[in-house]
């Protein structure tokens, strides 16, 4: 066994492997210390581990200079714990084995040497213990109110198979008629039992022989080459994996198997390489130093961040296809910046736990980020209220994309909805971009989303006799309901005004279309037969303003009148005369009976 020991590249020790943790309180006196348990530290952080090696140096150093000799030599558990220390950093191995009590030993220990049995101890106490200095005690007969003899104290426990074994330190002779503090006989006698539990392997053992020197970490040289070899076999590892998992899923009936391959081949990939790495680097024994400085670097956050940003890209392009199927390609304008803000908030959550891991203070981080975004909130208090501008335009929906609207005294199609403005297209070809909080708190008139187009005129007439009015709101009431392309029970046509010498026509209808030039189509058509219907009944149409009458007033002939007359006394002898109104039944006779377009036209 001694052999195979000797094979073993020199560890550093025992609190090497563990470094000593400093306390908090520093004002207590030395001989006022806490029990000397020293339990497995979990929650230790990087940050924790690196801060006690600088203040475990300072001790050391102050120590060194109040000895008599300038060194320490252990007459208290808590200096011979940093002897120790400081005869393993400088590598003198043979001179740290003087702290082991090698007396009364069984024979059965004879074949072992003593630097091969603290490099054994070294490396399983490492495993699972951190040592708190704070609970060594500097007296120099031992912390005296933990329940254990006068010359015993215990620094930490290593768990086997058959139980836990107490790492003891004990007073013993010096053999110059003093005392020392050392690690106990009882403890050495079982450093065989514990190394051939979670001592290397015979190939860890073979190869740490092969291999330089080195220690990075808290890991001997065979762990470290064996962690790059781990990373280097798990990445086709996880390809393989998740090329498995992408056929699984594409069996799955779905409309989007582009995305899934996109997340299988790059995000889902990269957190399997990350999880099977760390799994494979748990099987290497690495002490709890290790364990510690490899969760505070973060892998197991980075691989989580991967996995959800992957996941939020993956939900965001599902849903942008699935708009643009359903034809709401516009909402993936705002969708986009959302997720950008949803993988923000993941990733500054990710980093404040990975923070809070590593041992940051955590009040001091919060509130300072909370004085930040104050800040922020501040200087971006336009930006925020264009995005709160664009999320109502997206949830009430006044306009869309391609919409032909009103907002203010201008006119144009909007062609784009962002999460900062609006961009639309005026008649006169240019482009108008208004900011969002702008555009959403004024008044926005969407031309698109009317049903039907108005058609209102007011027609302005040379006064004519009574019966002349008659004859052309008869005329008009029947063209307007007999018209095709004129909604019947939305026509109203009065004789609303006289204004001077002129007789005001109110034409009121609506036009079953959406399109603006079919629309313009219609009115033309309605507009010249107003015209014709007008000059048949011998009137003629006047305008606005005053008048200077420089002949005699219009009349219509006496041919003219004689026809009005004529037609008047037959609606008046059928009782058919069209005041109020039409009567229902004529509405109905009427009703498609006018073609459009009028004959002669081209359809």
């Amino acid at each position: 066994m001694s052999a195979t020991v000797k094979l073993l590249i020199p560890l550093l020790a025992l609190l090497l492997h563990s470094p000593l943790l400093l306390a908090q309180d520093e004002e207590a006196a030395p001989e006022e210390s806490k029990p000397a348990e020293v339990e497995v530290a979990p929650d230790a952080s990087m940050r924790d581990i690196l801060e006690s090696e600088e203040q475990v140096d300072k001790l050391v150093q102050e120590k060194s200079e109040s000895s008599p000799k300038g060194e320490l030599r252990g007459i208290t558990p808590l200096e011979a714990m940093l002897a120790l220390r400081e005869e393993m950093r400088a590598e003198r191995i043979d001179r740290a084995a003087q702290f082991l009590d090698m007396r009364y030993l069984p024979e059965s220990m004879d074949e072992w040497e003593p630097e091969d049995l603290l490099k054994a101890l070294s490396y399983v106490f490492g495993q699972q213990n951190i040592i708190d200095i704070a609970r060594l005690s500097d007296d120099i007969q031992g912390e005296r109110n933990d329940g254990l003899p006068s010359y015993r104290d215990q620094v930490g426990t290593v768990v086997i198979s058959t139980g836990e074994v107490p790492i003891y330190l004990q007073r013993v002779p010096d053999g110059q008629g003093g005392k020392v503090w050392k690690i106990s006989n009882a403890t050495v006698a079982r450093i065989p039992e514990m190394w051939g539990e979670l001592g290397y392997s015979p190939i860890a053992v073979y190869f740490s022989e092969l291999l330089p020197d080195v220690r990075f970490m808290g890991m001997d040289n065979w762990q470290l080459a064996a962690t790059i070899v781990f990373f280097v076999v798990a990445w086709p590892l996880a390809a393989l994996v998740s090329y498995l998992i992408m056929r699984v899923l594409l069996l799955i009936p779905n409309g989007f198997p582009s995305g899934i391959r996109h997340f299988c081949r790059y995000s889902l990939r990269f957190f399997l390489f990350l999880f099977i790495a760390r799994h494979l680097i748990g099987y290497l024994g690495l002490s709890l130093t290790a364990r510690v400085y490899l969760e505070s670097v973060g892998f197991d956050y980075i691989a989580y961040t991967v996995l959800f940003l992957g996941i939020i890209s993956l939900v965001r392009d599902y849903n942008v296809r699935k708009m643009e199927r359903q034809g709401k390609a516009h909402f993936a304008a705002l969708l986009r910046p959302f997720t950008t803000i949803a993988k923000f908030v993941v990733i500054l959550l990710i980093v404040l736990f990975w923070a809070d891991q590593a041992g940051y203070d955590m009040t001091t981080v919060l509130a300072g980020l909370g004085v930040g975004s104050l800040a922020v909130a501040l200087a971006a208090q336009k930006t925020m209220e264009n995005v709160i501008g664009a999320i109502t335009l997206y949830t009430a929906q006044p306009v869309k994309p391609g919409d032909f609207c009103r907002f203010g005294d201008m006119k144009g199609i909007v062609e784009e909805i962002g999460l900062r403005s609006t961009t639309i297209r005026t008649l006169n070809r240019t482009l108008l971009v208004v900011p969002n909080s702008v555009f959403s708190s004024v008044e926005v008139e969407n031309y698109t989303s009317r049903d039907r187009f108005r058609y209102f005129r007011e027609v302005q007439l040379q006064m004519s006799t009574a019966d002349q009015l008659r004859v052309i709101l008869g005329h008009l009431r029947e063209l307007f309901h007999a018209h095709t392309r004129v909604l019947p029970e939305s026509v109203s046509i009065r004789f609303e005004h006289i204004d001077a010498a002129t007789a005001k026509l109110r034409i009121d209808a609506g036009i079953p279309t959406t399109d603006f030039q079919d629309y313009l189509a219609v009115a033309e058509d309605l507009n010249l037969q107003i015209v014709e219907r007008v000059h048949e009944a011998g009137a003629i149409f006047s305008g606005p303003g005053q008048v200077l009458q420089l002949r005699e007033f219009h009349q219509a002939s006496d041919e003219k009148m004689s026809e009005i007359e004529t037609l008047l006394e037959d609606w008046r002898s059928q009782d058919k005369l069209p005041f109020p109104d039409l009567t229902d039944d004529e509405k109905v006779a009427l009703a498609g009976t006018l073609p459009y377009p009028s004959g002669g036209s081209t359809s």
